[in-house]
């Protein structure tokens, strides 16, 4: 019996259809491997041999592997060499890796002699370099960097855009600071001023009090961090700033141990204090920054108390209060 014209047309179909999926096995692994199932497919239902589908399937499959397999190890290849240090040449310099980020160019520089009436050590020159980087923040102006140029003195490094004139300020304010030390509260103001002083003038805002406490008319004007209360303080402080002994962070806040005169001073004070109304039942802990913390007295301290806050910066406020600790004073050379 032979096969009918149909049978015969179908299996020249499948045939080439075969030989052009090994063909393109070879070509196009992928288009081969889909191709030669197909033409699989069809052989199988025409009765014709599959050999020639089968190897173009075969074929198809393998070098899609390993197709897939170099183009991945080129792109990994790619990435390691892309993200290689660019070699520098003789006319290149290379990045210095102390250079100030971009848009914060360095400018003037202001050295700063650093005393203490206590030894002036790295946890003292540690805590300046925090308190004046902060200070410079505080003020409004950019300080790029604070180092040490040798064992009593740091060098201020500010932005390319500060005026000499700020920097002037700067200097000016920590080598005379007006207020430092605990300090009783005669009057509570708000950050816009305008208040009677007594004697017909009136108190600045706190915005004309960025470079720290000042004084006014037998009285001293600070400022608190967040420049929304301004204070009236005393001339002078009743007790200084090195009645404080130890200074440690814990946590999110600061533990604070007194002397042992100051002690006494501070227990008697506070009594009075917790007993007062305001604003004579505060006490404002100032340095030449402004007002550290202005708490209202509940009740008699004794030697030792914590500062604490939700927004409290805990090592900002121990570098402060070290700084009062140690009796440190600053000098602008």
């Amino acid at each position: 019996m032979t096969d009918s014209p149909l049978t015969s047309t179908r299996d020249t179909r499948s045939s080439t259809l075969s030989i052009v999926a090994l063909a393109l096995a070879f070509i196009l692994p992928l288009a081969g491997f889909i191709l030669g199932l197909v033409a699989r497919v069809r052989s199988k239902a025409s009765g014709a041999p599959t050999v020639v589908a089968t190897t173009a399937v075969a074929i198809g499959a393998i070098l899609s592997v390993v197709w897939t397999v170099a183009i991945v190890l080129l792109l990994s290849i790619g990435g390691v060499l892309s993200g290689e240090t660019t070699p520098t040449t003789p006319g290149t310099p290379a990045p210095s890796e102390s250079a100030p980020a971009s848009g914060s160019e360095s400018g003037d520089e202001l050295v700063i002699e650093v005393t203490a009436e206590r030894e002036v050590d790295s946890t003292t020159l540690a805590a300046a370099r925090t308190a004046l980087a902060f200070y410079g923040e505080n003020a409004g102006i950019e300080v790029v960097d604070v180092t040490e140029t040798d064992a009593d003195a740091l060098t201020v490094t500010f932005g390319a855009d500060v005026s000499s004139a700020d920097i002037d300020a700067f200097a000016r304010a920590i080598s005379a600071p007006a207020a430092e030390g605990f300090y009783a509260v005669d009057a509570a103001h708000p950050a816009t001023g305008g208040a009677d002083l007594g004697d017909g003038s009136m108190t600045p805002p706190c915005d004309a009090l960025r470079f720290g406490p000042i004084a006014v008319e037998e009285h001293v004007l600070a400022c608190d961090e967040a420049m929304l209360t301004q204070l009236l303080l005393p001339s002078s402080a009743r007790l200084v700033g090195n009645a404080i002994a130890e200074v440690e962070v814990s946590g999110d806040a600061v533990a604070v141990t007194l002397s042992d005169p100051a002690a006494e001073e501070f227990a008697a004070w506070t009594r009075e204090a917790s007993a007062a109304t305001a604003p004579g039942n505060q006490i404002a802990l100032v340095d030449f920054i402004g007002v550290i913390s202005a708490p209202t007295v509940a009740e008699e301290l004794a030697a030792e108390f914590q500062i604490s806050g939700a927004t409290l910066d805990a090592e900002l406020l121990a570098a402060r209060l070290k700084l009062l600790s140690a009796g440190a004073s600053f000098t602008a050379r």
